[in-house]
């Protein structure tokens, strides 16, 4: 029930709660095959979802990012940025000072220097090694900070249509430079950095930005079921190289952003109501806080307890953190909204 009301009165929704536990799960599936099985055993990386689990989290981000962005009629900087911080830092400080505080009372040593690399959203730039697997997937939220911090000032300063140019043209240079500058980029965590990555963002802005056009949407409404199907293969396809090559492509986030919005335009079909499936909007809901704590509890040494633990700490994270920091940012925001001077806000260029 509570979960409900969240959901109500946030506006979210349904089948895109429902991507975010598709997500979530395609992430745990793999951390939990390379924690508990060992992936060499499993002959290759049959099971290795989860950068498939990530590219998802992506696309959702610069899409939803940039619809809220485009419903303001002017975009005020200091709002999003509040939100942003009040939504994502508590439960994300939080983690990181358990980390801390098992790397100082126990023999486990599950944080060091890394800890600055995660505060200042460069750890996507730090190589794994022995001592820093715990705040790993950090490297993706790193990514989406920077993301947070260098696209709505764009967005709000050359326009909606200068955006879409700069977005595709820069998704494109992406995929143009993993191409031909791929080297091994599993090696080097290459794959981590943001000009290997950022264009799962990118191109969820552009279906933000293309859905404002109401003969797109119609055209998504009309053909959206079709749109899903035929994605289908190419998606396959996508998730069948990666297992061979380890490349991410741009092909695979114009997939998913194609399915992404013929599922949130048509609800009803099949697609639709699958996504909306409750167990599965309640992981998407929460997927936040289960991405957080898989890094530490998805780990053979926990034994059996592992999996306990991580649904013991996502709940409690999800109740106790992120909900209030949501709660408090609003309300920052609601007490700051009759003070704040108009030359703060950034009006949104045609």
């Amino acid at each position: 029930m509570e979960i409900r009301r969240s959901i109500s009165a946030d506006r979210r929704i349904p089948t895109l709660d429902g991507w975010r536990g598709i997500a979530v799960l395609l992430v745990m599936v793999s951390h939990f095959e390379a924690g508990y099985f060992f992936r060499h055993n499993w002959g290759g990386t049959v099971l290795n979802t989860g950068q498939h689990g990530v590219q998802i989290f992506f696309v959702l981000s610069g899409y939803l990012i940039t619809a809220n962005l485009l419903q303001e009629e002017r975009i005020h900087l200091g709002h999003f940025y509040v939100r942003r911080f009040f939504r994502l830092m508590p439960a994300a400080w939080a983690y990181l000072l358990v980390l801390g505080l098992l790397t100082v009372f126990t023999q486990m040593k599950a944080i060091g220097h890394d800890v600055w690399a995660c505060l200042f959203f460069y750890r996507n730039y730090v190589k794994e090694t022995l001592s820093n697997t715990c705040t790993e997937h950090f490297w993706s939220l790193s990514l989406e900070e920077q993301f947070y911090l260098a696209w709505p000032p764009i967005l709000a300063l050359i326009g909606r249509k200068r955006a879409g140019f700069a977005a595709a043209a820069a998704a494109m240079g992406i995929a143009v430079y993993r191409f031909f500058f791929f080297g091994n980029a599993h090696n080097m965590f290459a794959f981590q950095h943001t000009e290997f990555r950022a264009d799962g963002l990118l191109v969820g802005c552009l279906l933000a930005l293309v859905l404002r056009e109401e003969p797109v949407r119609a055209w998504f409404v009309r053909s959206g079921r079709v749109v899903f199907l035929l994605c289908l293969a190419p998606l396959a396809w996508d998730v069948y190289r990666y297992a061979a090559n380890g490349r991410m492509t741009l092909n695979e986030s114009i997939v998913l952003a194609l399915m992404i919005g013929s599922t949130s335009l048509n609800p009803r079909a099949l697609p639709g109501r699958v996504l909306e499936w409750d167990h599965l909007k309640a992981l998407g809901i929460m997927s936040y806080s289960i991405y957080l704590w898989q890094g530490l509890f998805l780990r053979a040494n926990w034994g059996l307890y592992g999996p306990i633990l991580l649904a013991v700490s996502f709940m409690l994270s999800w109740r106790f953190l992120e909900q209030p920091g949501i709660q408090l940012g609003r309300k920052l925001i609601a007490k700051r909204g009759g003070q704040e001077a108009p030359a703060k806000t950034i009006p949104v260029a045609s």
